[in-house]
């Protein structure tokens, strides 16, 4: 070992650990609960004001190189698992600072006290299962624009963006399509579009001249070829054209890869846009495999068949009967979309049925959220929202807002929703008190769990400024009461509408317990002499 590396034994360790958790979970708890406080961070550039955060993952993002390096471990530790929990989920970060937080402290004291480490672990996730069951219990399935525009407020704790949120997945459902902008106006407006649309846009804003929309063109009845191909030689493409315009056709939508130069000033050449009107957009997709996967859910909607560059397809001597066809189609700047002209349910539902089962086998997360995005395409609920503001800042910041709003509400719909202002976690302690009481590990875990789903309930009302008398009103209550925080009335909360993304109140619980009790078993820290630096957990 070199003579520049350290190490640290217990008790330091563990007392270094606890410090540097206690940190970061110290200063995510006040964020947390509707009336939450902010969080200043400094910033590099001293001629901007402080950044001021509301967020327990982005808190912890901020949160780096403490001077004290043994702290740091304990910081980082605690980091990592929120910055996951919130690039997962993009909410429960701090429910489970504080989850995390409680049992770390409580689970040291008992080892301190006789307990062993290891048998504490085992026993904190054997009863996790428990509590996990105890949970799923409470699920609520949500639906209607009231409830969710309910949920919407309660996640971000904007009155117009959760109205706005709520109406708009009341319409496209748990897979539709959201496209957040920028809005050119002061206030948040909201629209739908008709059809299934991809995030590419005509090749040059030339095509899109002569509509009636500026940088919009519209056509209708449409003819449509689908390729991942390099258009690239004008003897590719005129002969098409030419029997195209010799058919009576109107409209060509080109889909390839990459257009040259002299193909795309043929296009631009044409006289007669009248006649015969050729827009032509990329293929959609980032991957070879991406747009693949594009271009058979448009054959789907359009009943082309794709040329493939894998397969040595090749524009030249390609047959008509190849192409498909749509009822309409629009091509923006950025944007192209089909509506169907096909009567082809069947296949629309069998090629739906084959997305959702790839969906159920999903394991990565860039999978899922892909095959989310394409199911969604195919249902064809299509939402844009332009969120308007005079500061450019504050317009950014609801942006985002609005998308991880947006992302909880997906979820909610999914996985359904469960009491909020944390007494879906209150309820779960009846469950633990219920299970026999076993040896004096598992009595020690009991009473670290109950302690901490407690925590998220009681820091809520403390943030709301109401003291542990407002707490007590719950014993004796039916399961799902808890404190409105902003009247300090126990009530029923998904009656009053206070709820929790269920997913997200699992996770956090799942993720906090476990990292928590494996962080009880750490016993020696060891430091390198120069560690990489680096901004990620």
């Amino acid at each position: 070992m070199s003579g520049a590396e350290r190490l640290v034994f217990q008790p330091d360790s563990a007392l270094a650990l606890q410090r540097g958790i206690n940190l970061i979970a110290d200063a995510i708890r006040p964020t947390l609960g509707p009336v939450p406080r902010a969080v200043a961070f400094d910033l590099a550039d001293a001629e901007k004001p402080p950044e001021l955060l509301d967020k327990g993952g982005l808190i912890a993002r901020r949160i780096t190189n403490l001077p004290d390096r043994d702290e740091d471990m304990g910081a980082m530790l605690l980091r990592g698992m929120l910055w996951q929990l919130y690039d997962e989920l993009g909410d429960g970060t701090a429910t489970a600072a504080l989850l995390f937080q409680s049992i770390v402290n409580a689970g040291l004291r008992a080892i301190v006290a006789g307990a062993d480490a290891s048998r504490l672990r085992s026993e904190l996730n054997r009863q996790l299962e428990i509590a996990l069951v105890a949970l799923r219990e409470q699920q609520a399935r949500i639906e209607g624009a009231e409830d969710l525009a309910q949920l919407a407020h309660c996640i971000c704790h904007d009155r117009e963006l959760a109205e706005r949120l709520g109406e708009i997945f009341a319409f496209i459902g748990e897979y539709g399509q959201l496209d957040v902008r920028r809005g050119h106006r002061r206030e948040i407006a909201h629209d739908y579009m008709r059809g299934m649309y991809w995030q590419r846009g005509a090749i040059s804003r030339a095509m899109l001249r002569g509509g009636k929309e500026p940088d919009r063109m519209v056509m209708n009845n449409c003819a449509i070829l689908l390729s991942d191909l390099d258009i690239e030689a004008l003897d590719e493409v005129a002969p098409l054209f030419a029997a195209l315009m010799q058919a009576g056709a109107k409209n060509l939508l080109l889909v390839g890869n990459k257009f040259s130069e002299p193909v795309i000033n043929f296009i631009l050449a044409n006289k007669k846009p009248e006649q015969f009107r050729v827009v032509a957009v990329k293929t959609p997709g980032e991957t070879a495999q991406h747009q693949q996967a594009h271009l058979a859910d448009m054959a789907v909607i359009t009943g082309a068949t794709p040329l493939y560059k894998a397969a040595g397809d090749a524009l030249r001597g390609m047959k008509t009967a190849r192409l498909g066809s749509a009822k309409q189609v629009w091509v923006e700047r950025n944007l192209f979309g089909l509506v169907s002209d096909r009567d082809n349910q069947t296949e629309l539902t069998e090629h739906l049925a084959g997305l959702l089962e790839q969906l159920d086998y999903a394991r990565d997360k860039d999978s899922e959220t892909f095959l989310r995005a394409r199911v969604g395409m195919i249902l064809g609920g299509v939402a844009i929202l332009r969120i308007g503001d005079g500061v450019p800042a504050r317009m950014d910041a609801r942006i985002a807002l609005a998308k991880e709003t947006a992302k909880s509400l997906r979820q909610a719909l999914r996985d359904g929703v469960v009491p909020g202002g944390g007494a879906a976690l209150w309820t779960i302690r009846a469950a633990l008190r219920d299970q026999p009481p076993g040896d004096s590990e598992s009595r020690a875990a009991r009473q670290i769990l109950l302690a901490a789903l407690e925590s998220p309930l009681r820091t809520i009302c403390h943030n709301a400024g109401y003291d542990g008398a407002t707490v007590a009103q719950l014993e004796g209550q039916a399961p799902g009461t808890g404190i409105d925080a902003r009247s300090g009335e126990a009530i029923d909360m998904l009656s009053a509408g206070i709820m929790d993304v269920a997913s997200v109140v699992e996770a956090a619980l799942r993720k906090a317990v476990s990292s928590a009790a494996l962080a009880l078993t750490i016993d020696v820290l060891l430091h390198h002499p120069s560690p990489p630096a680096s901004y990620n957990p």
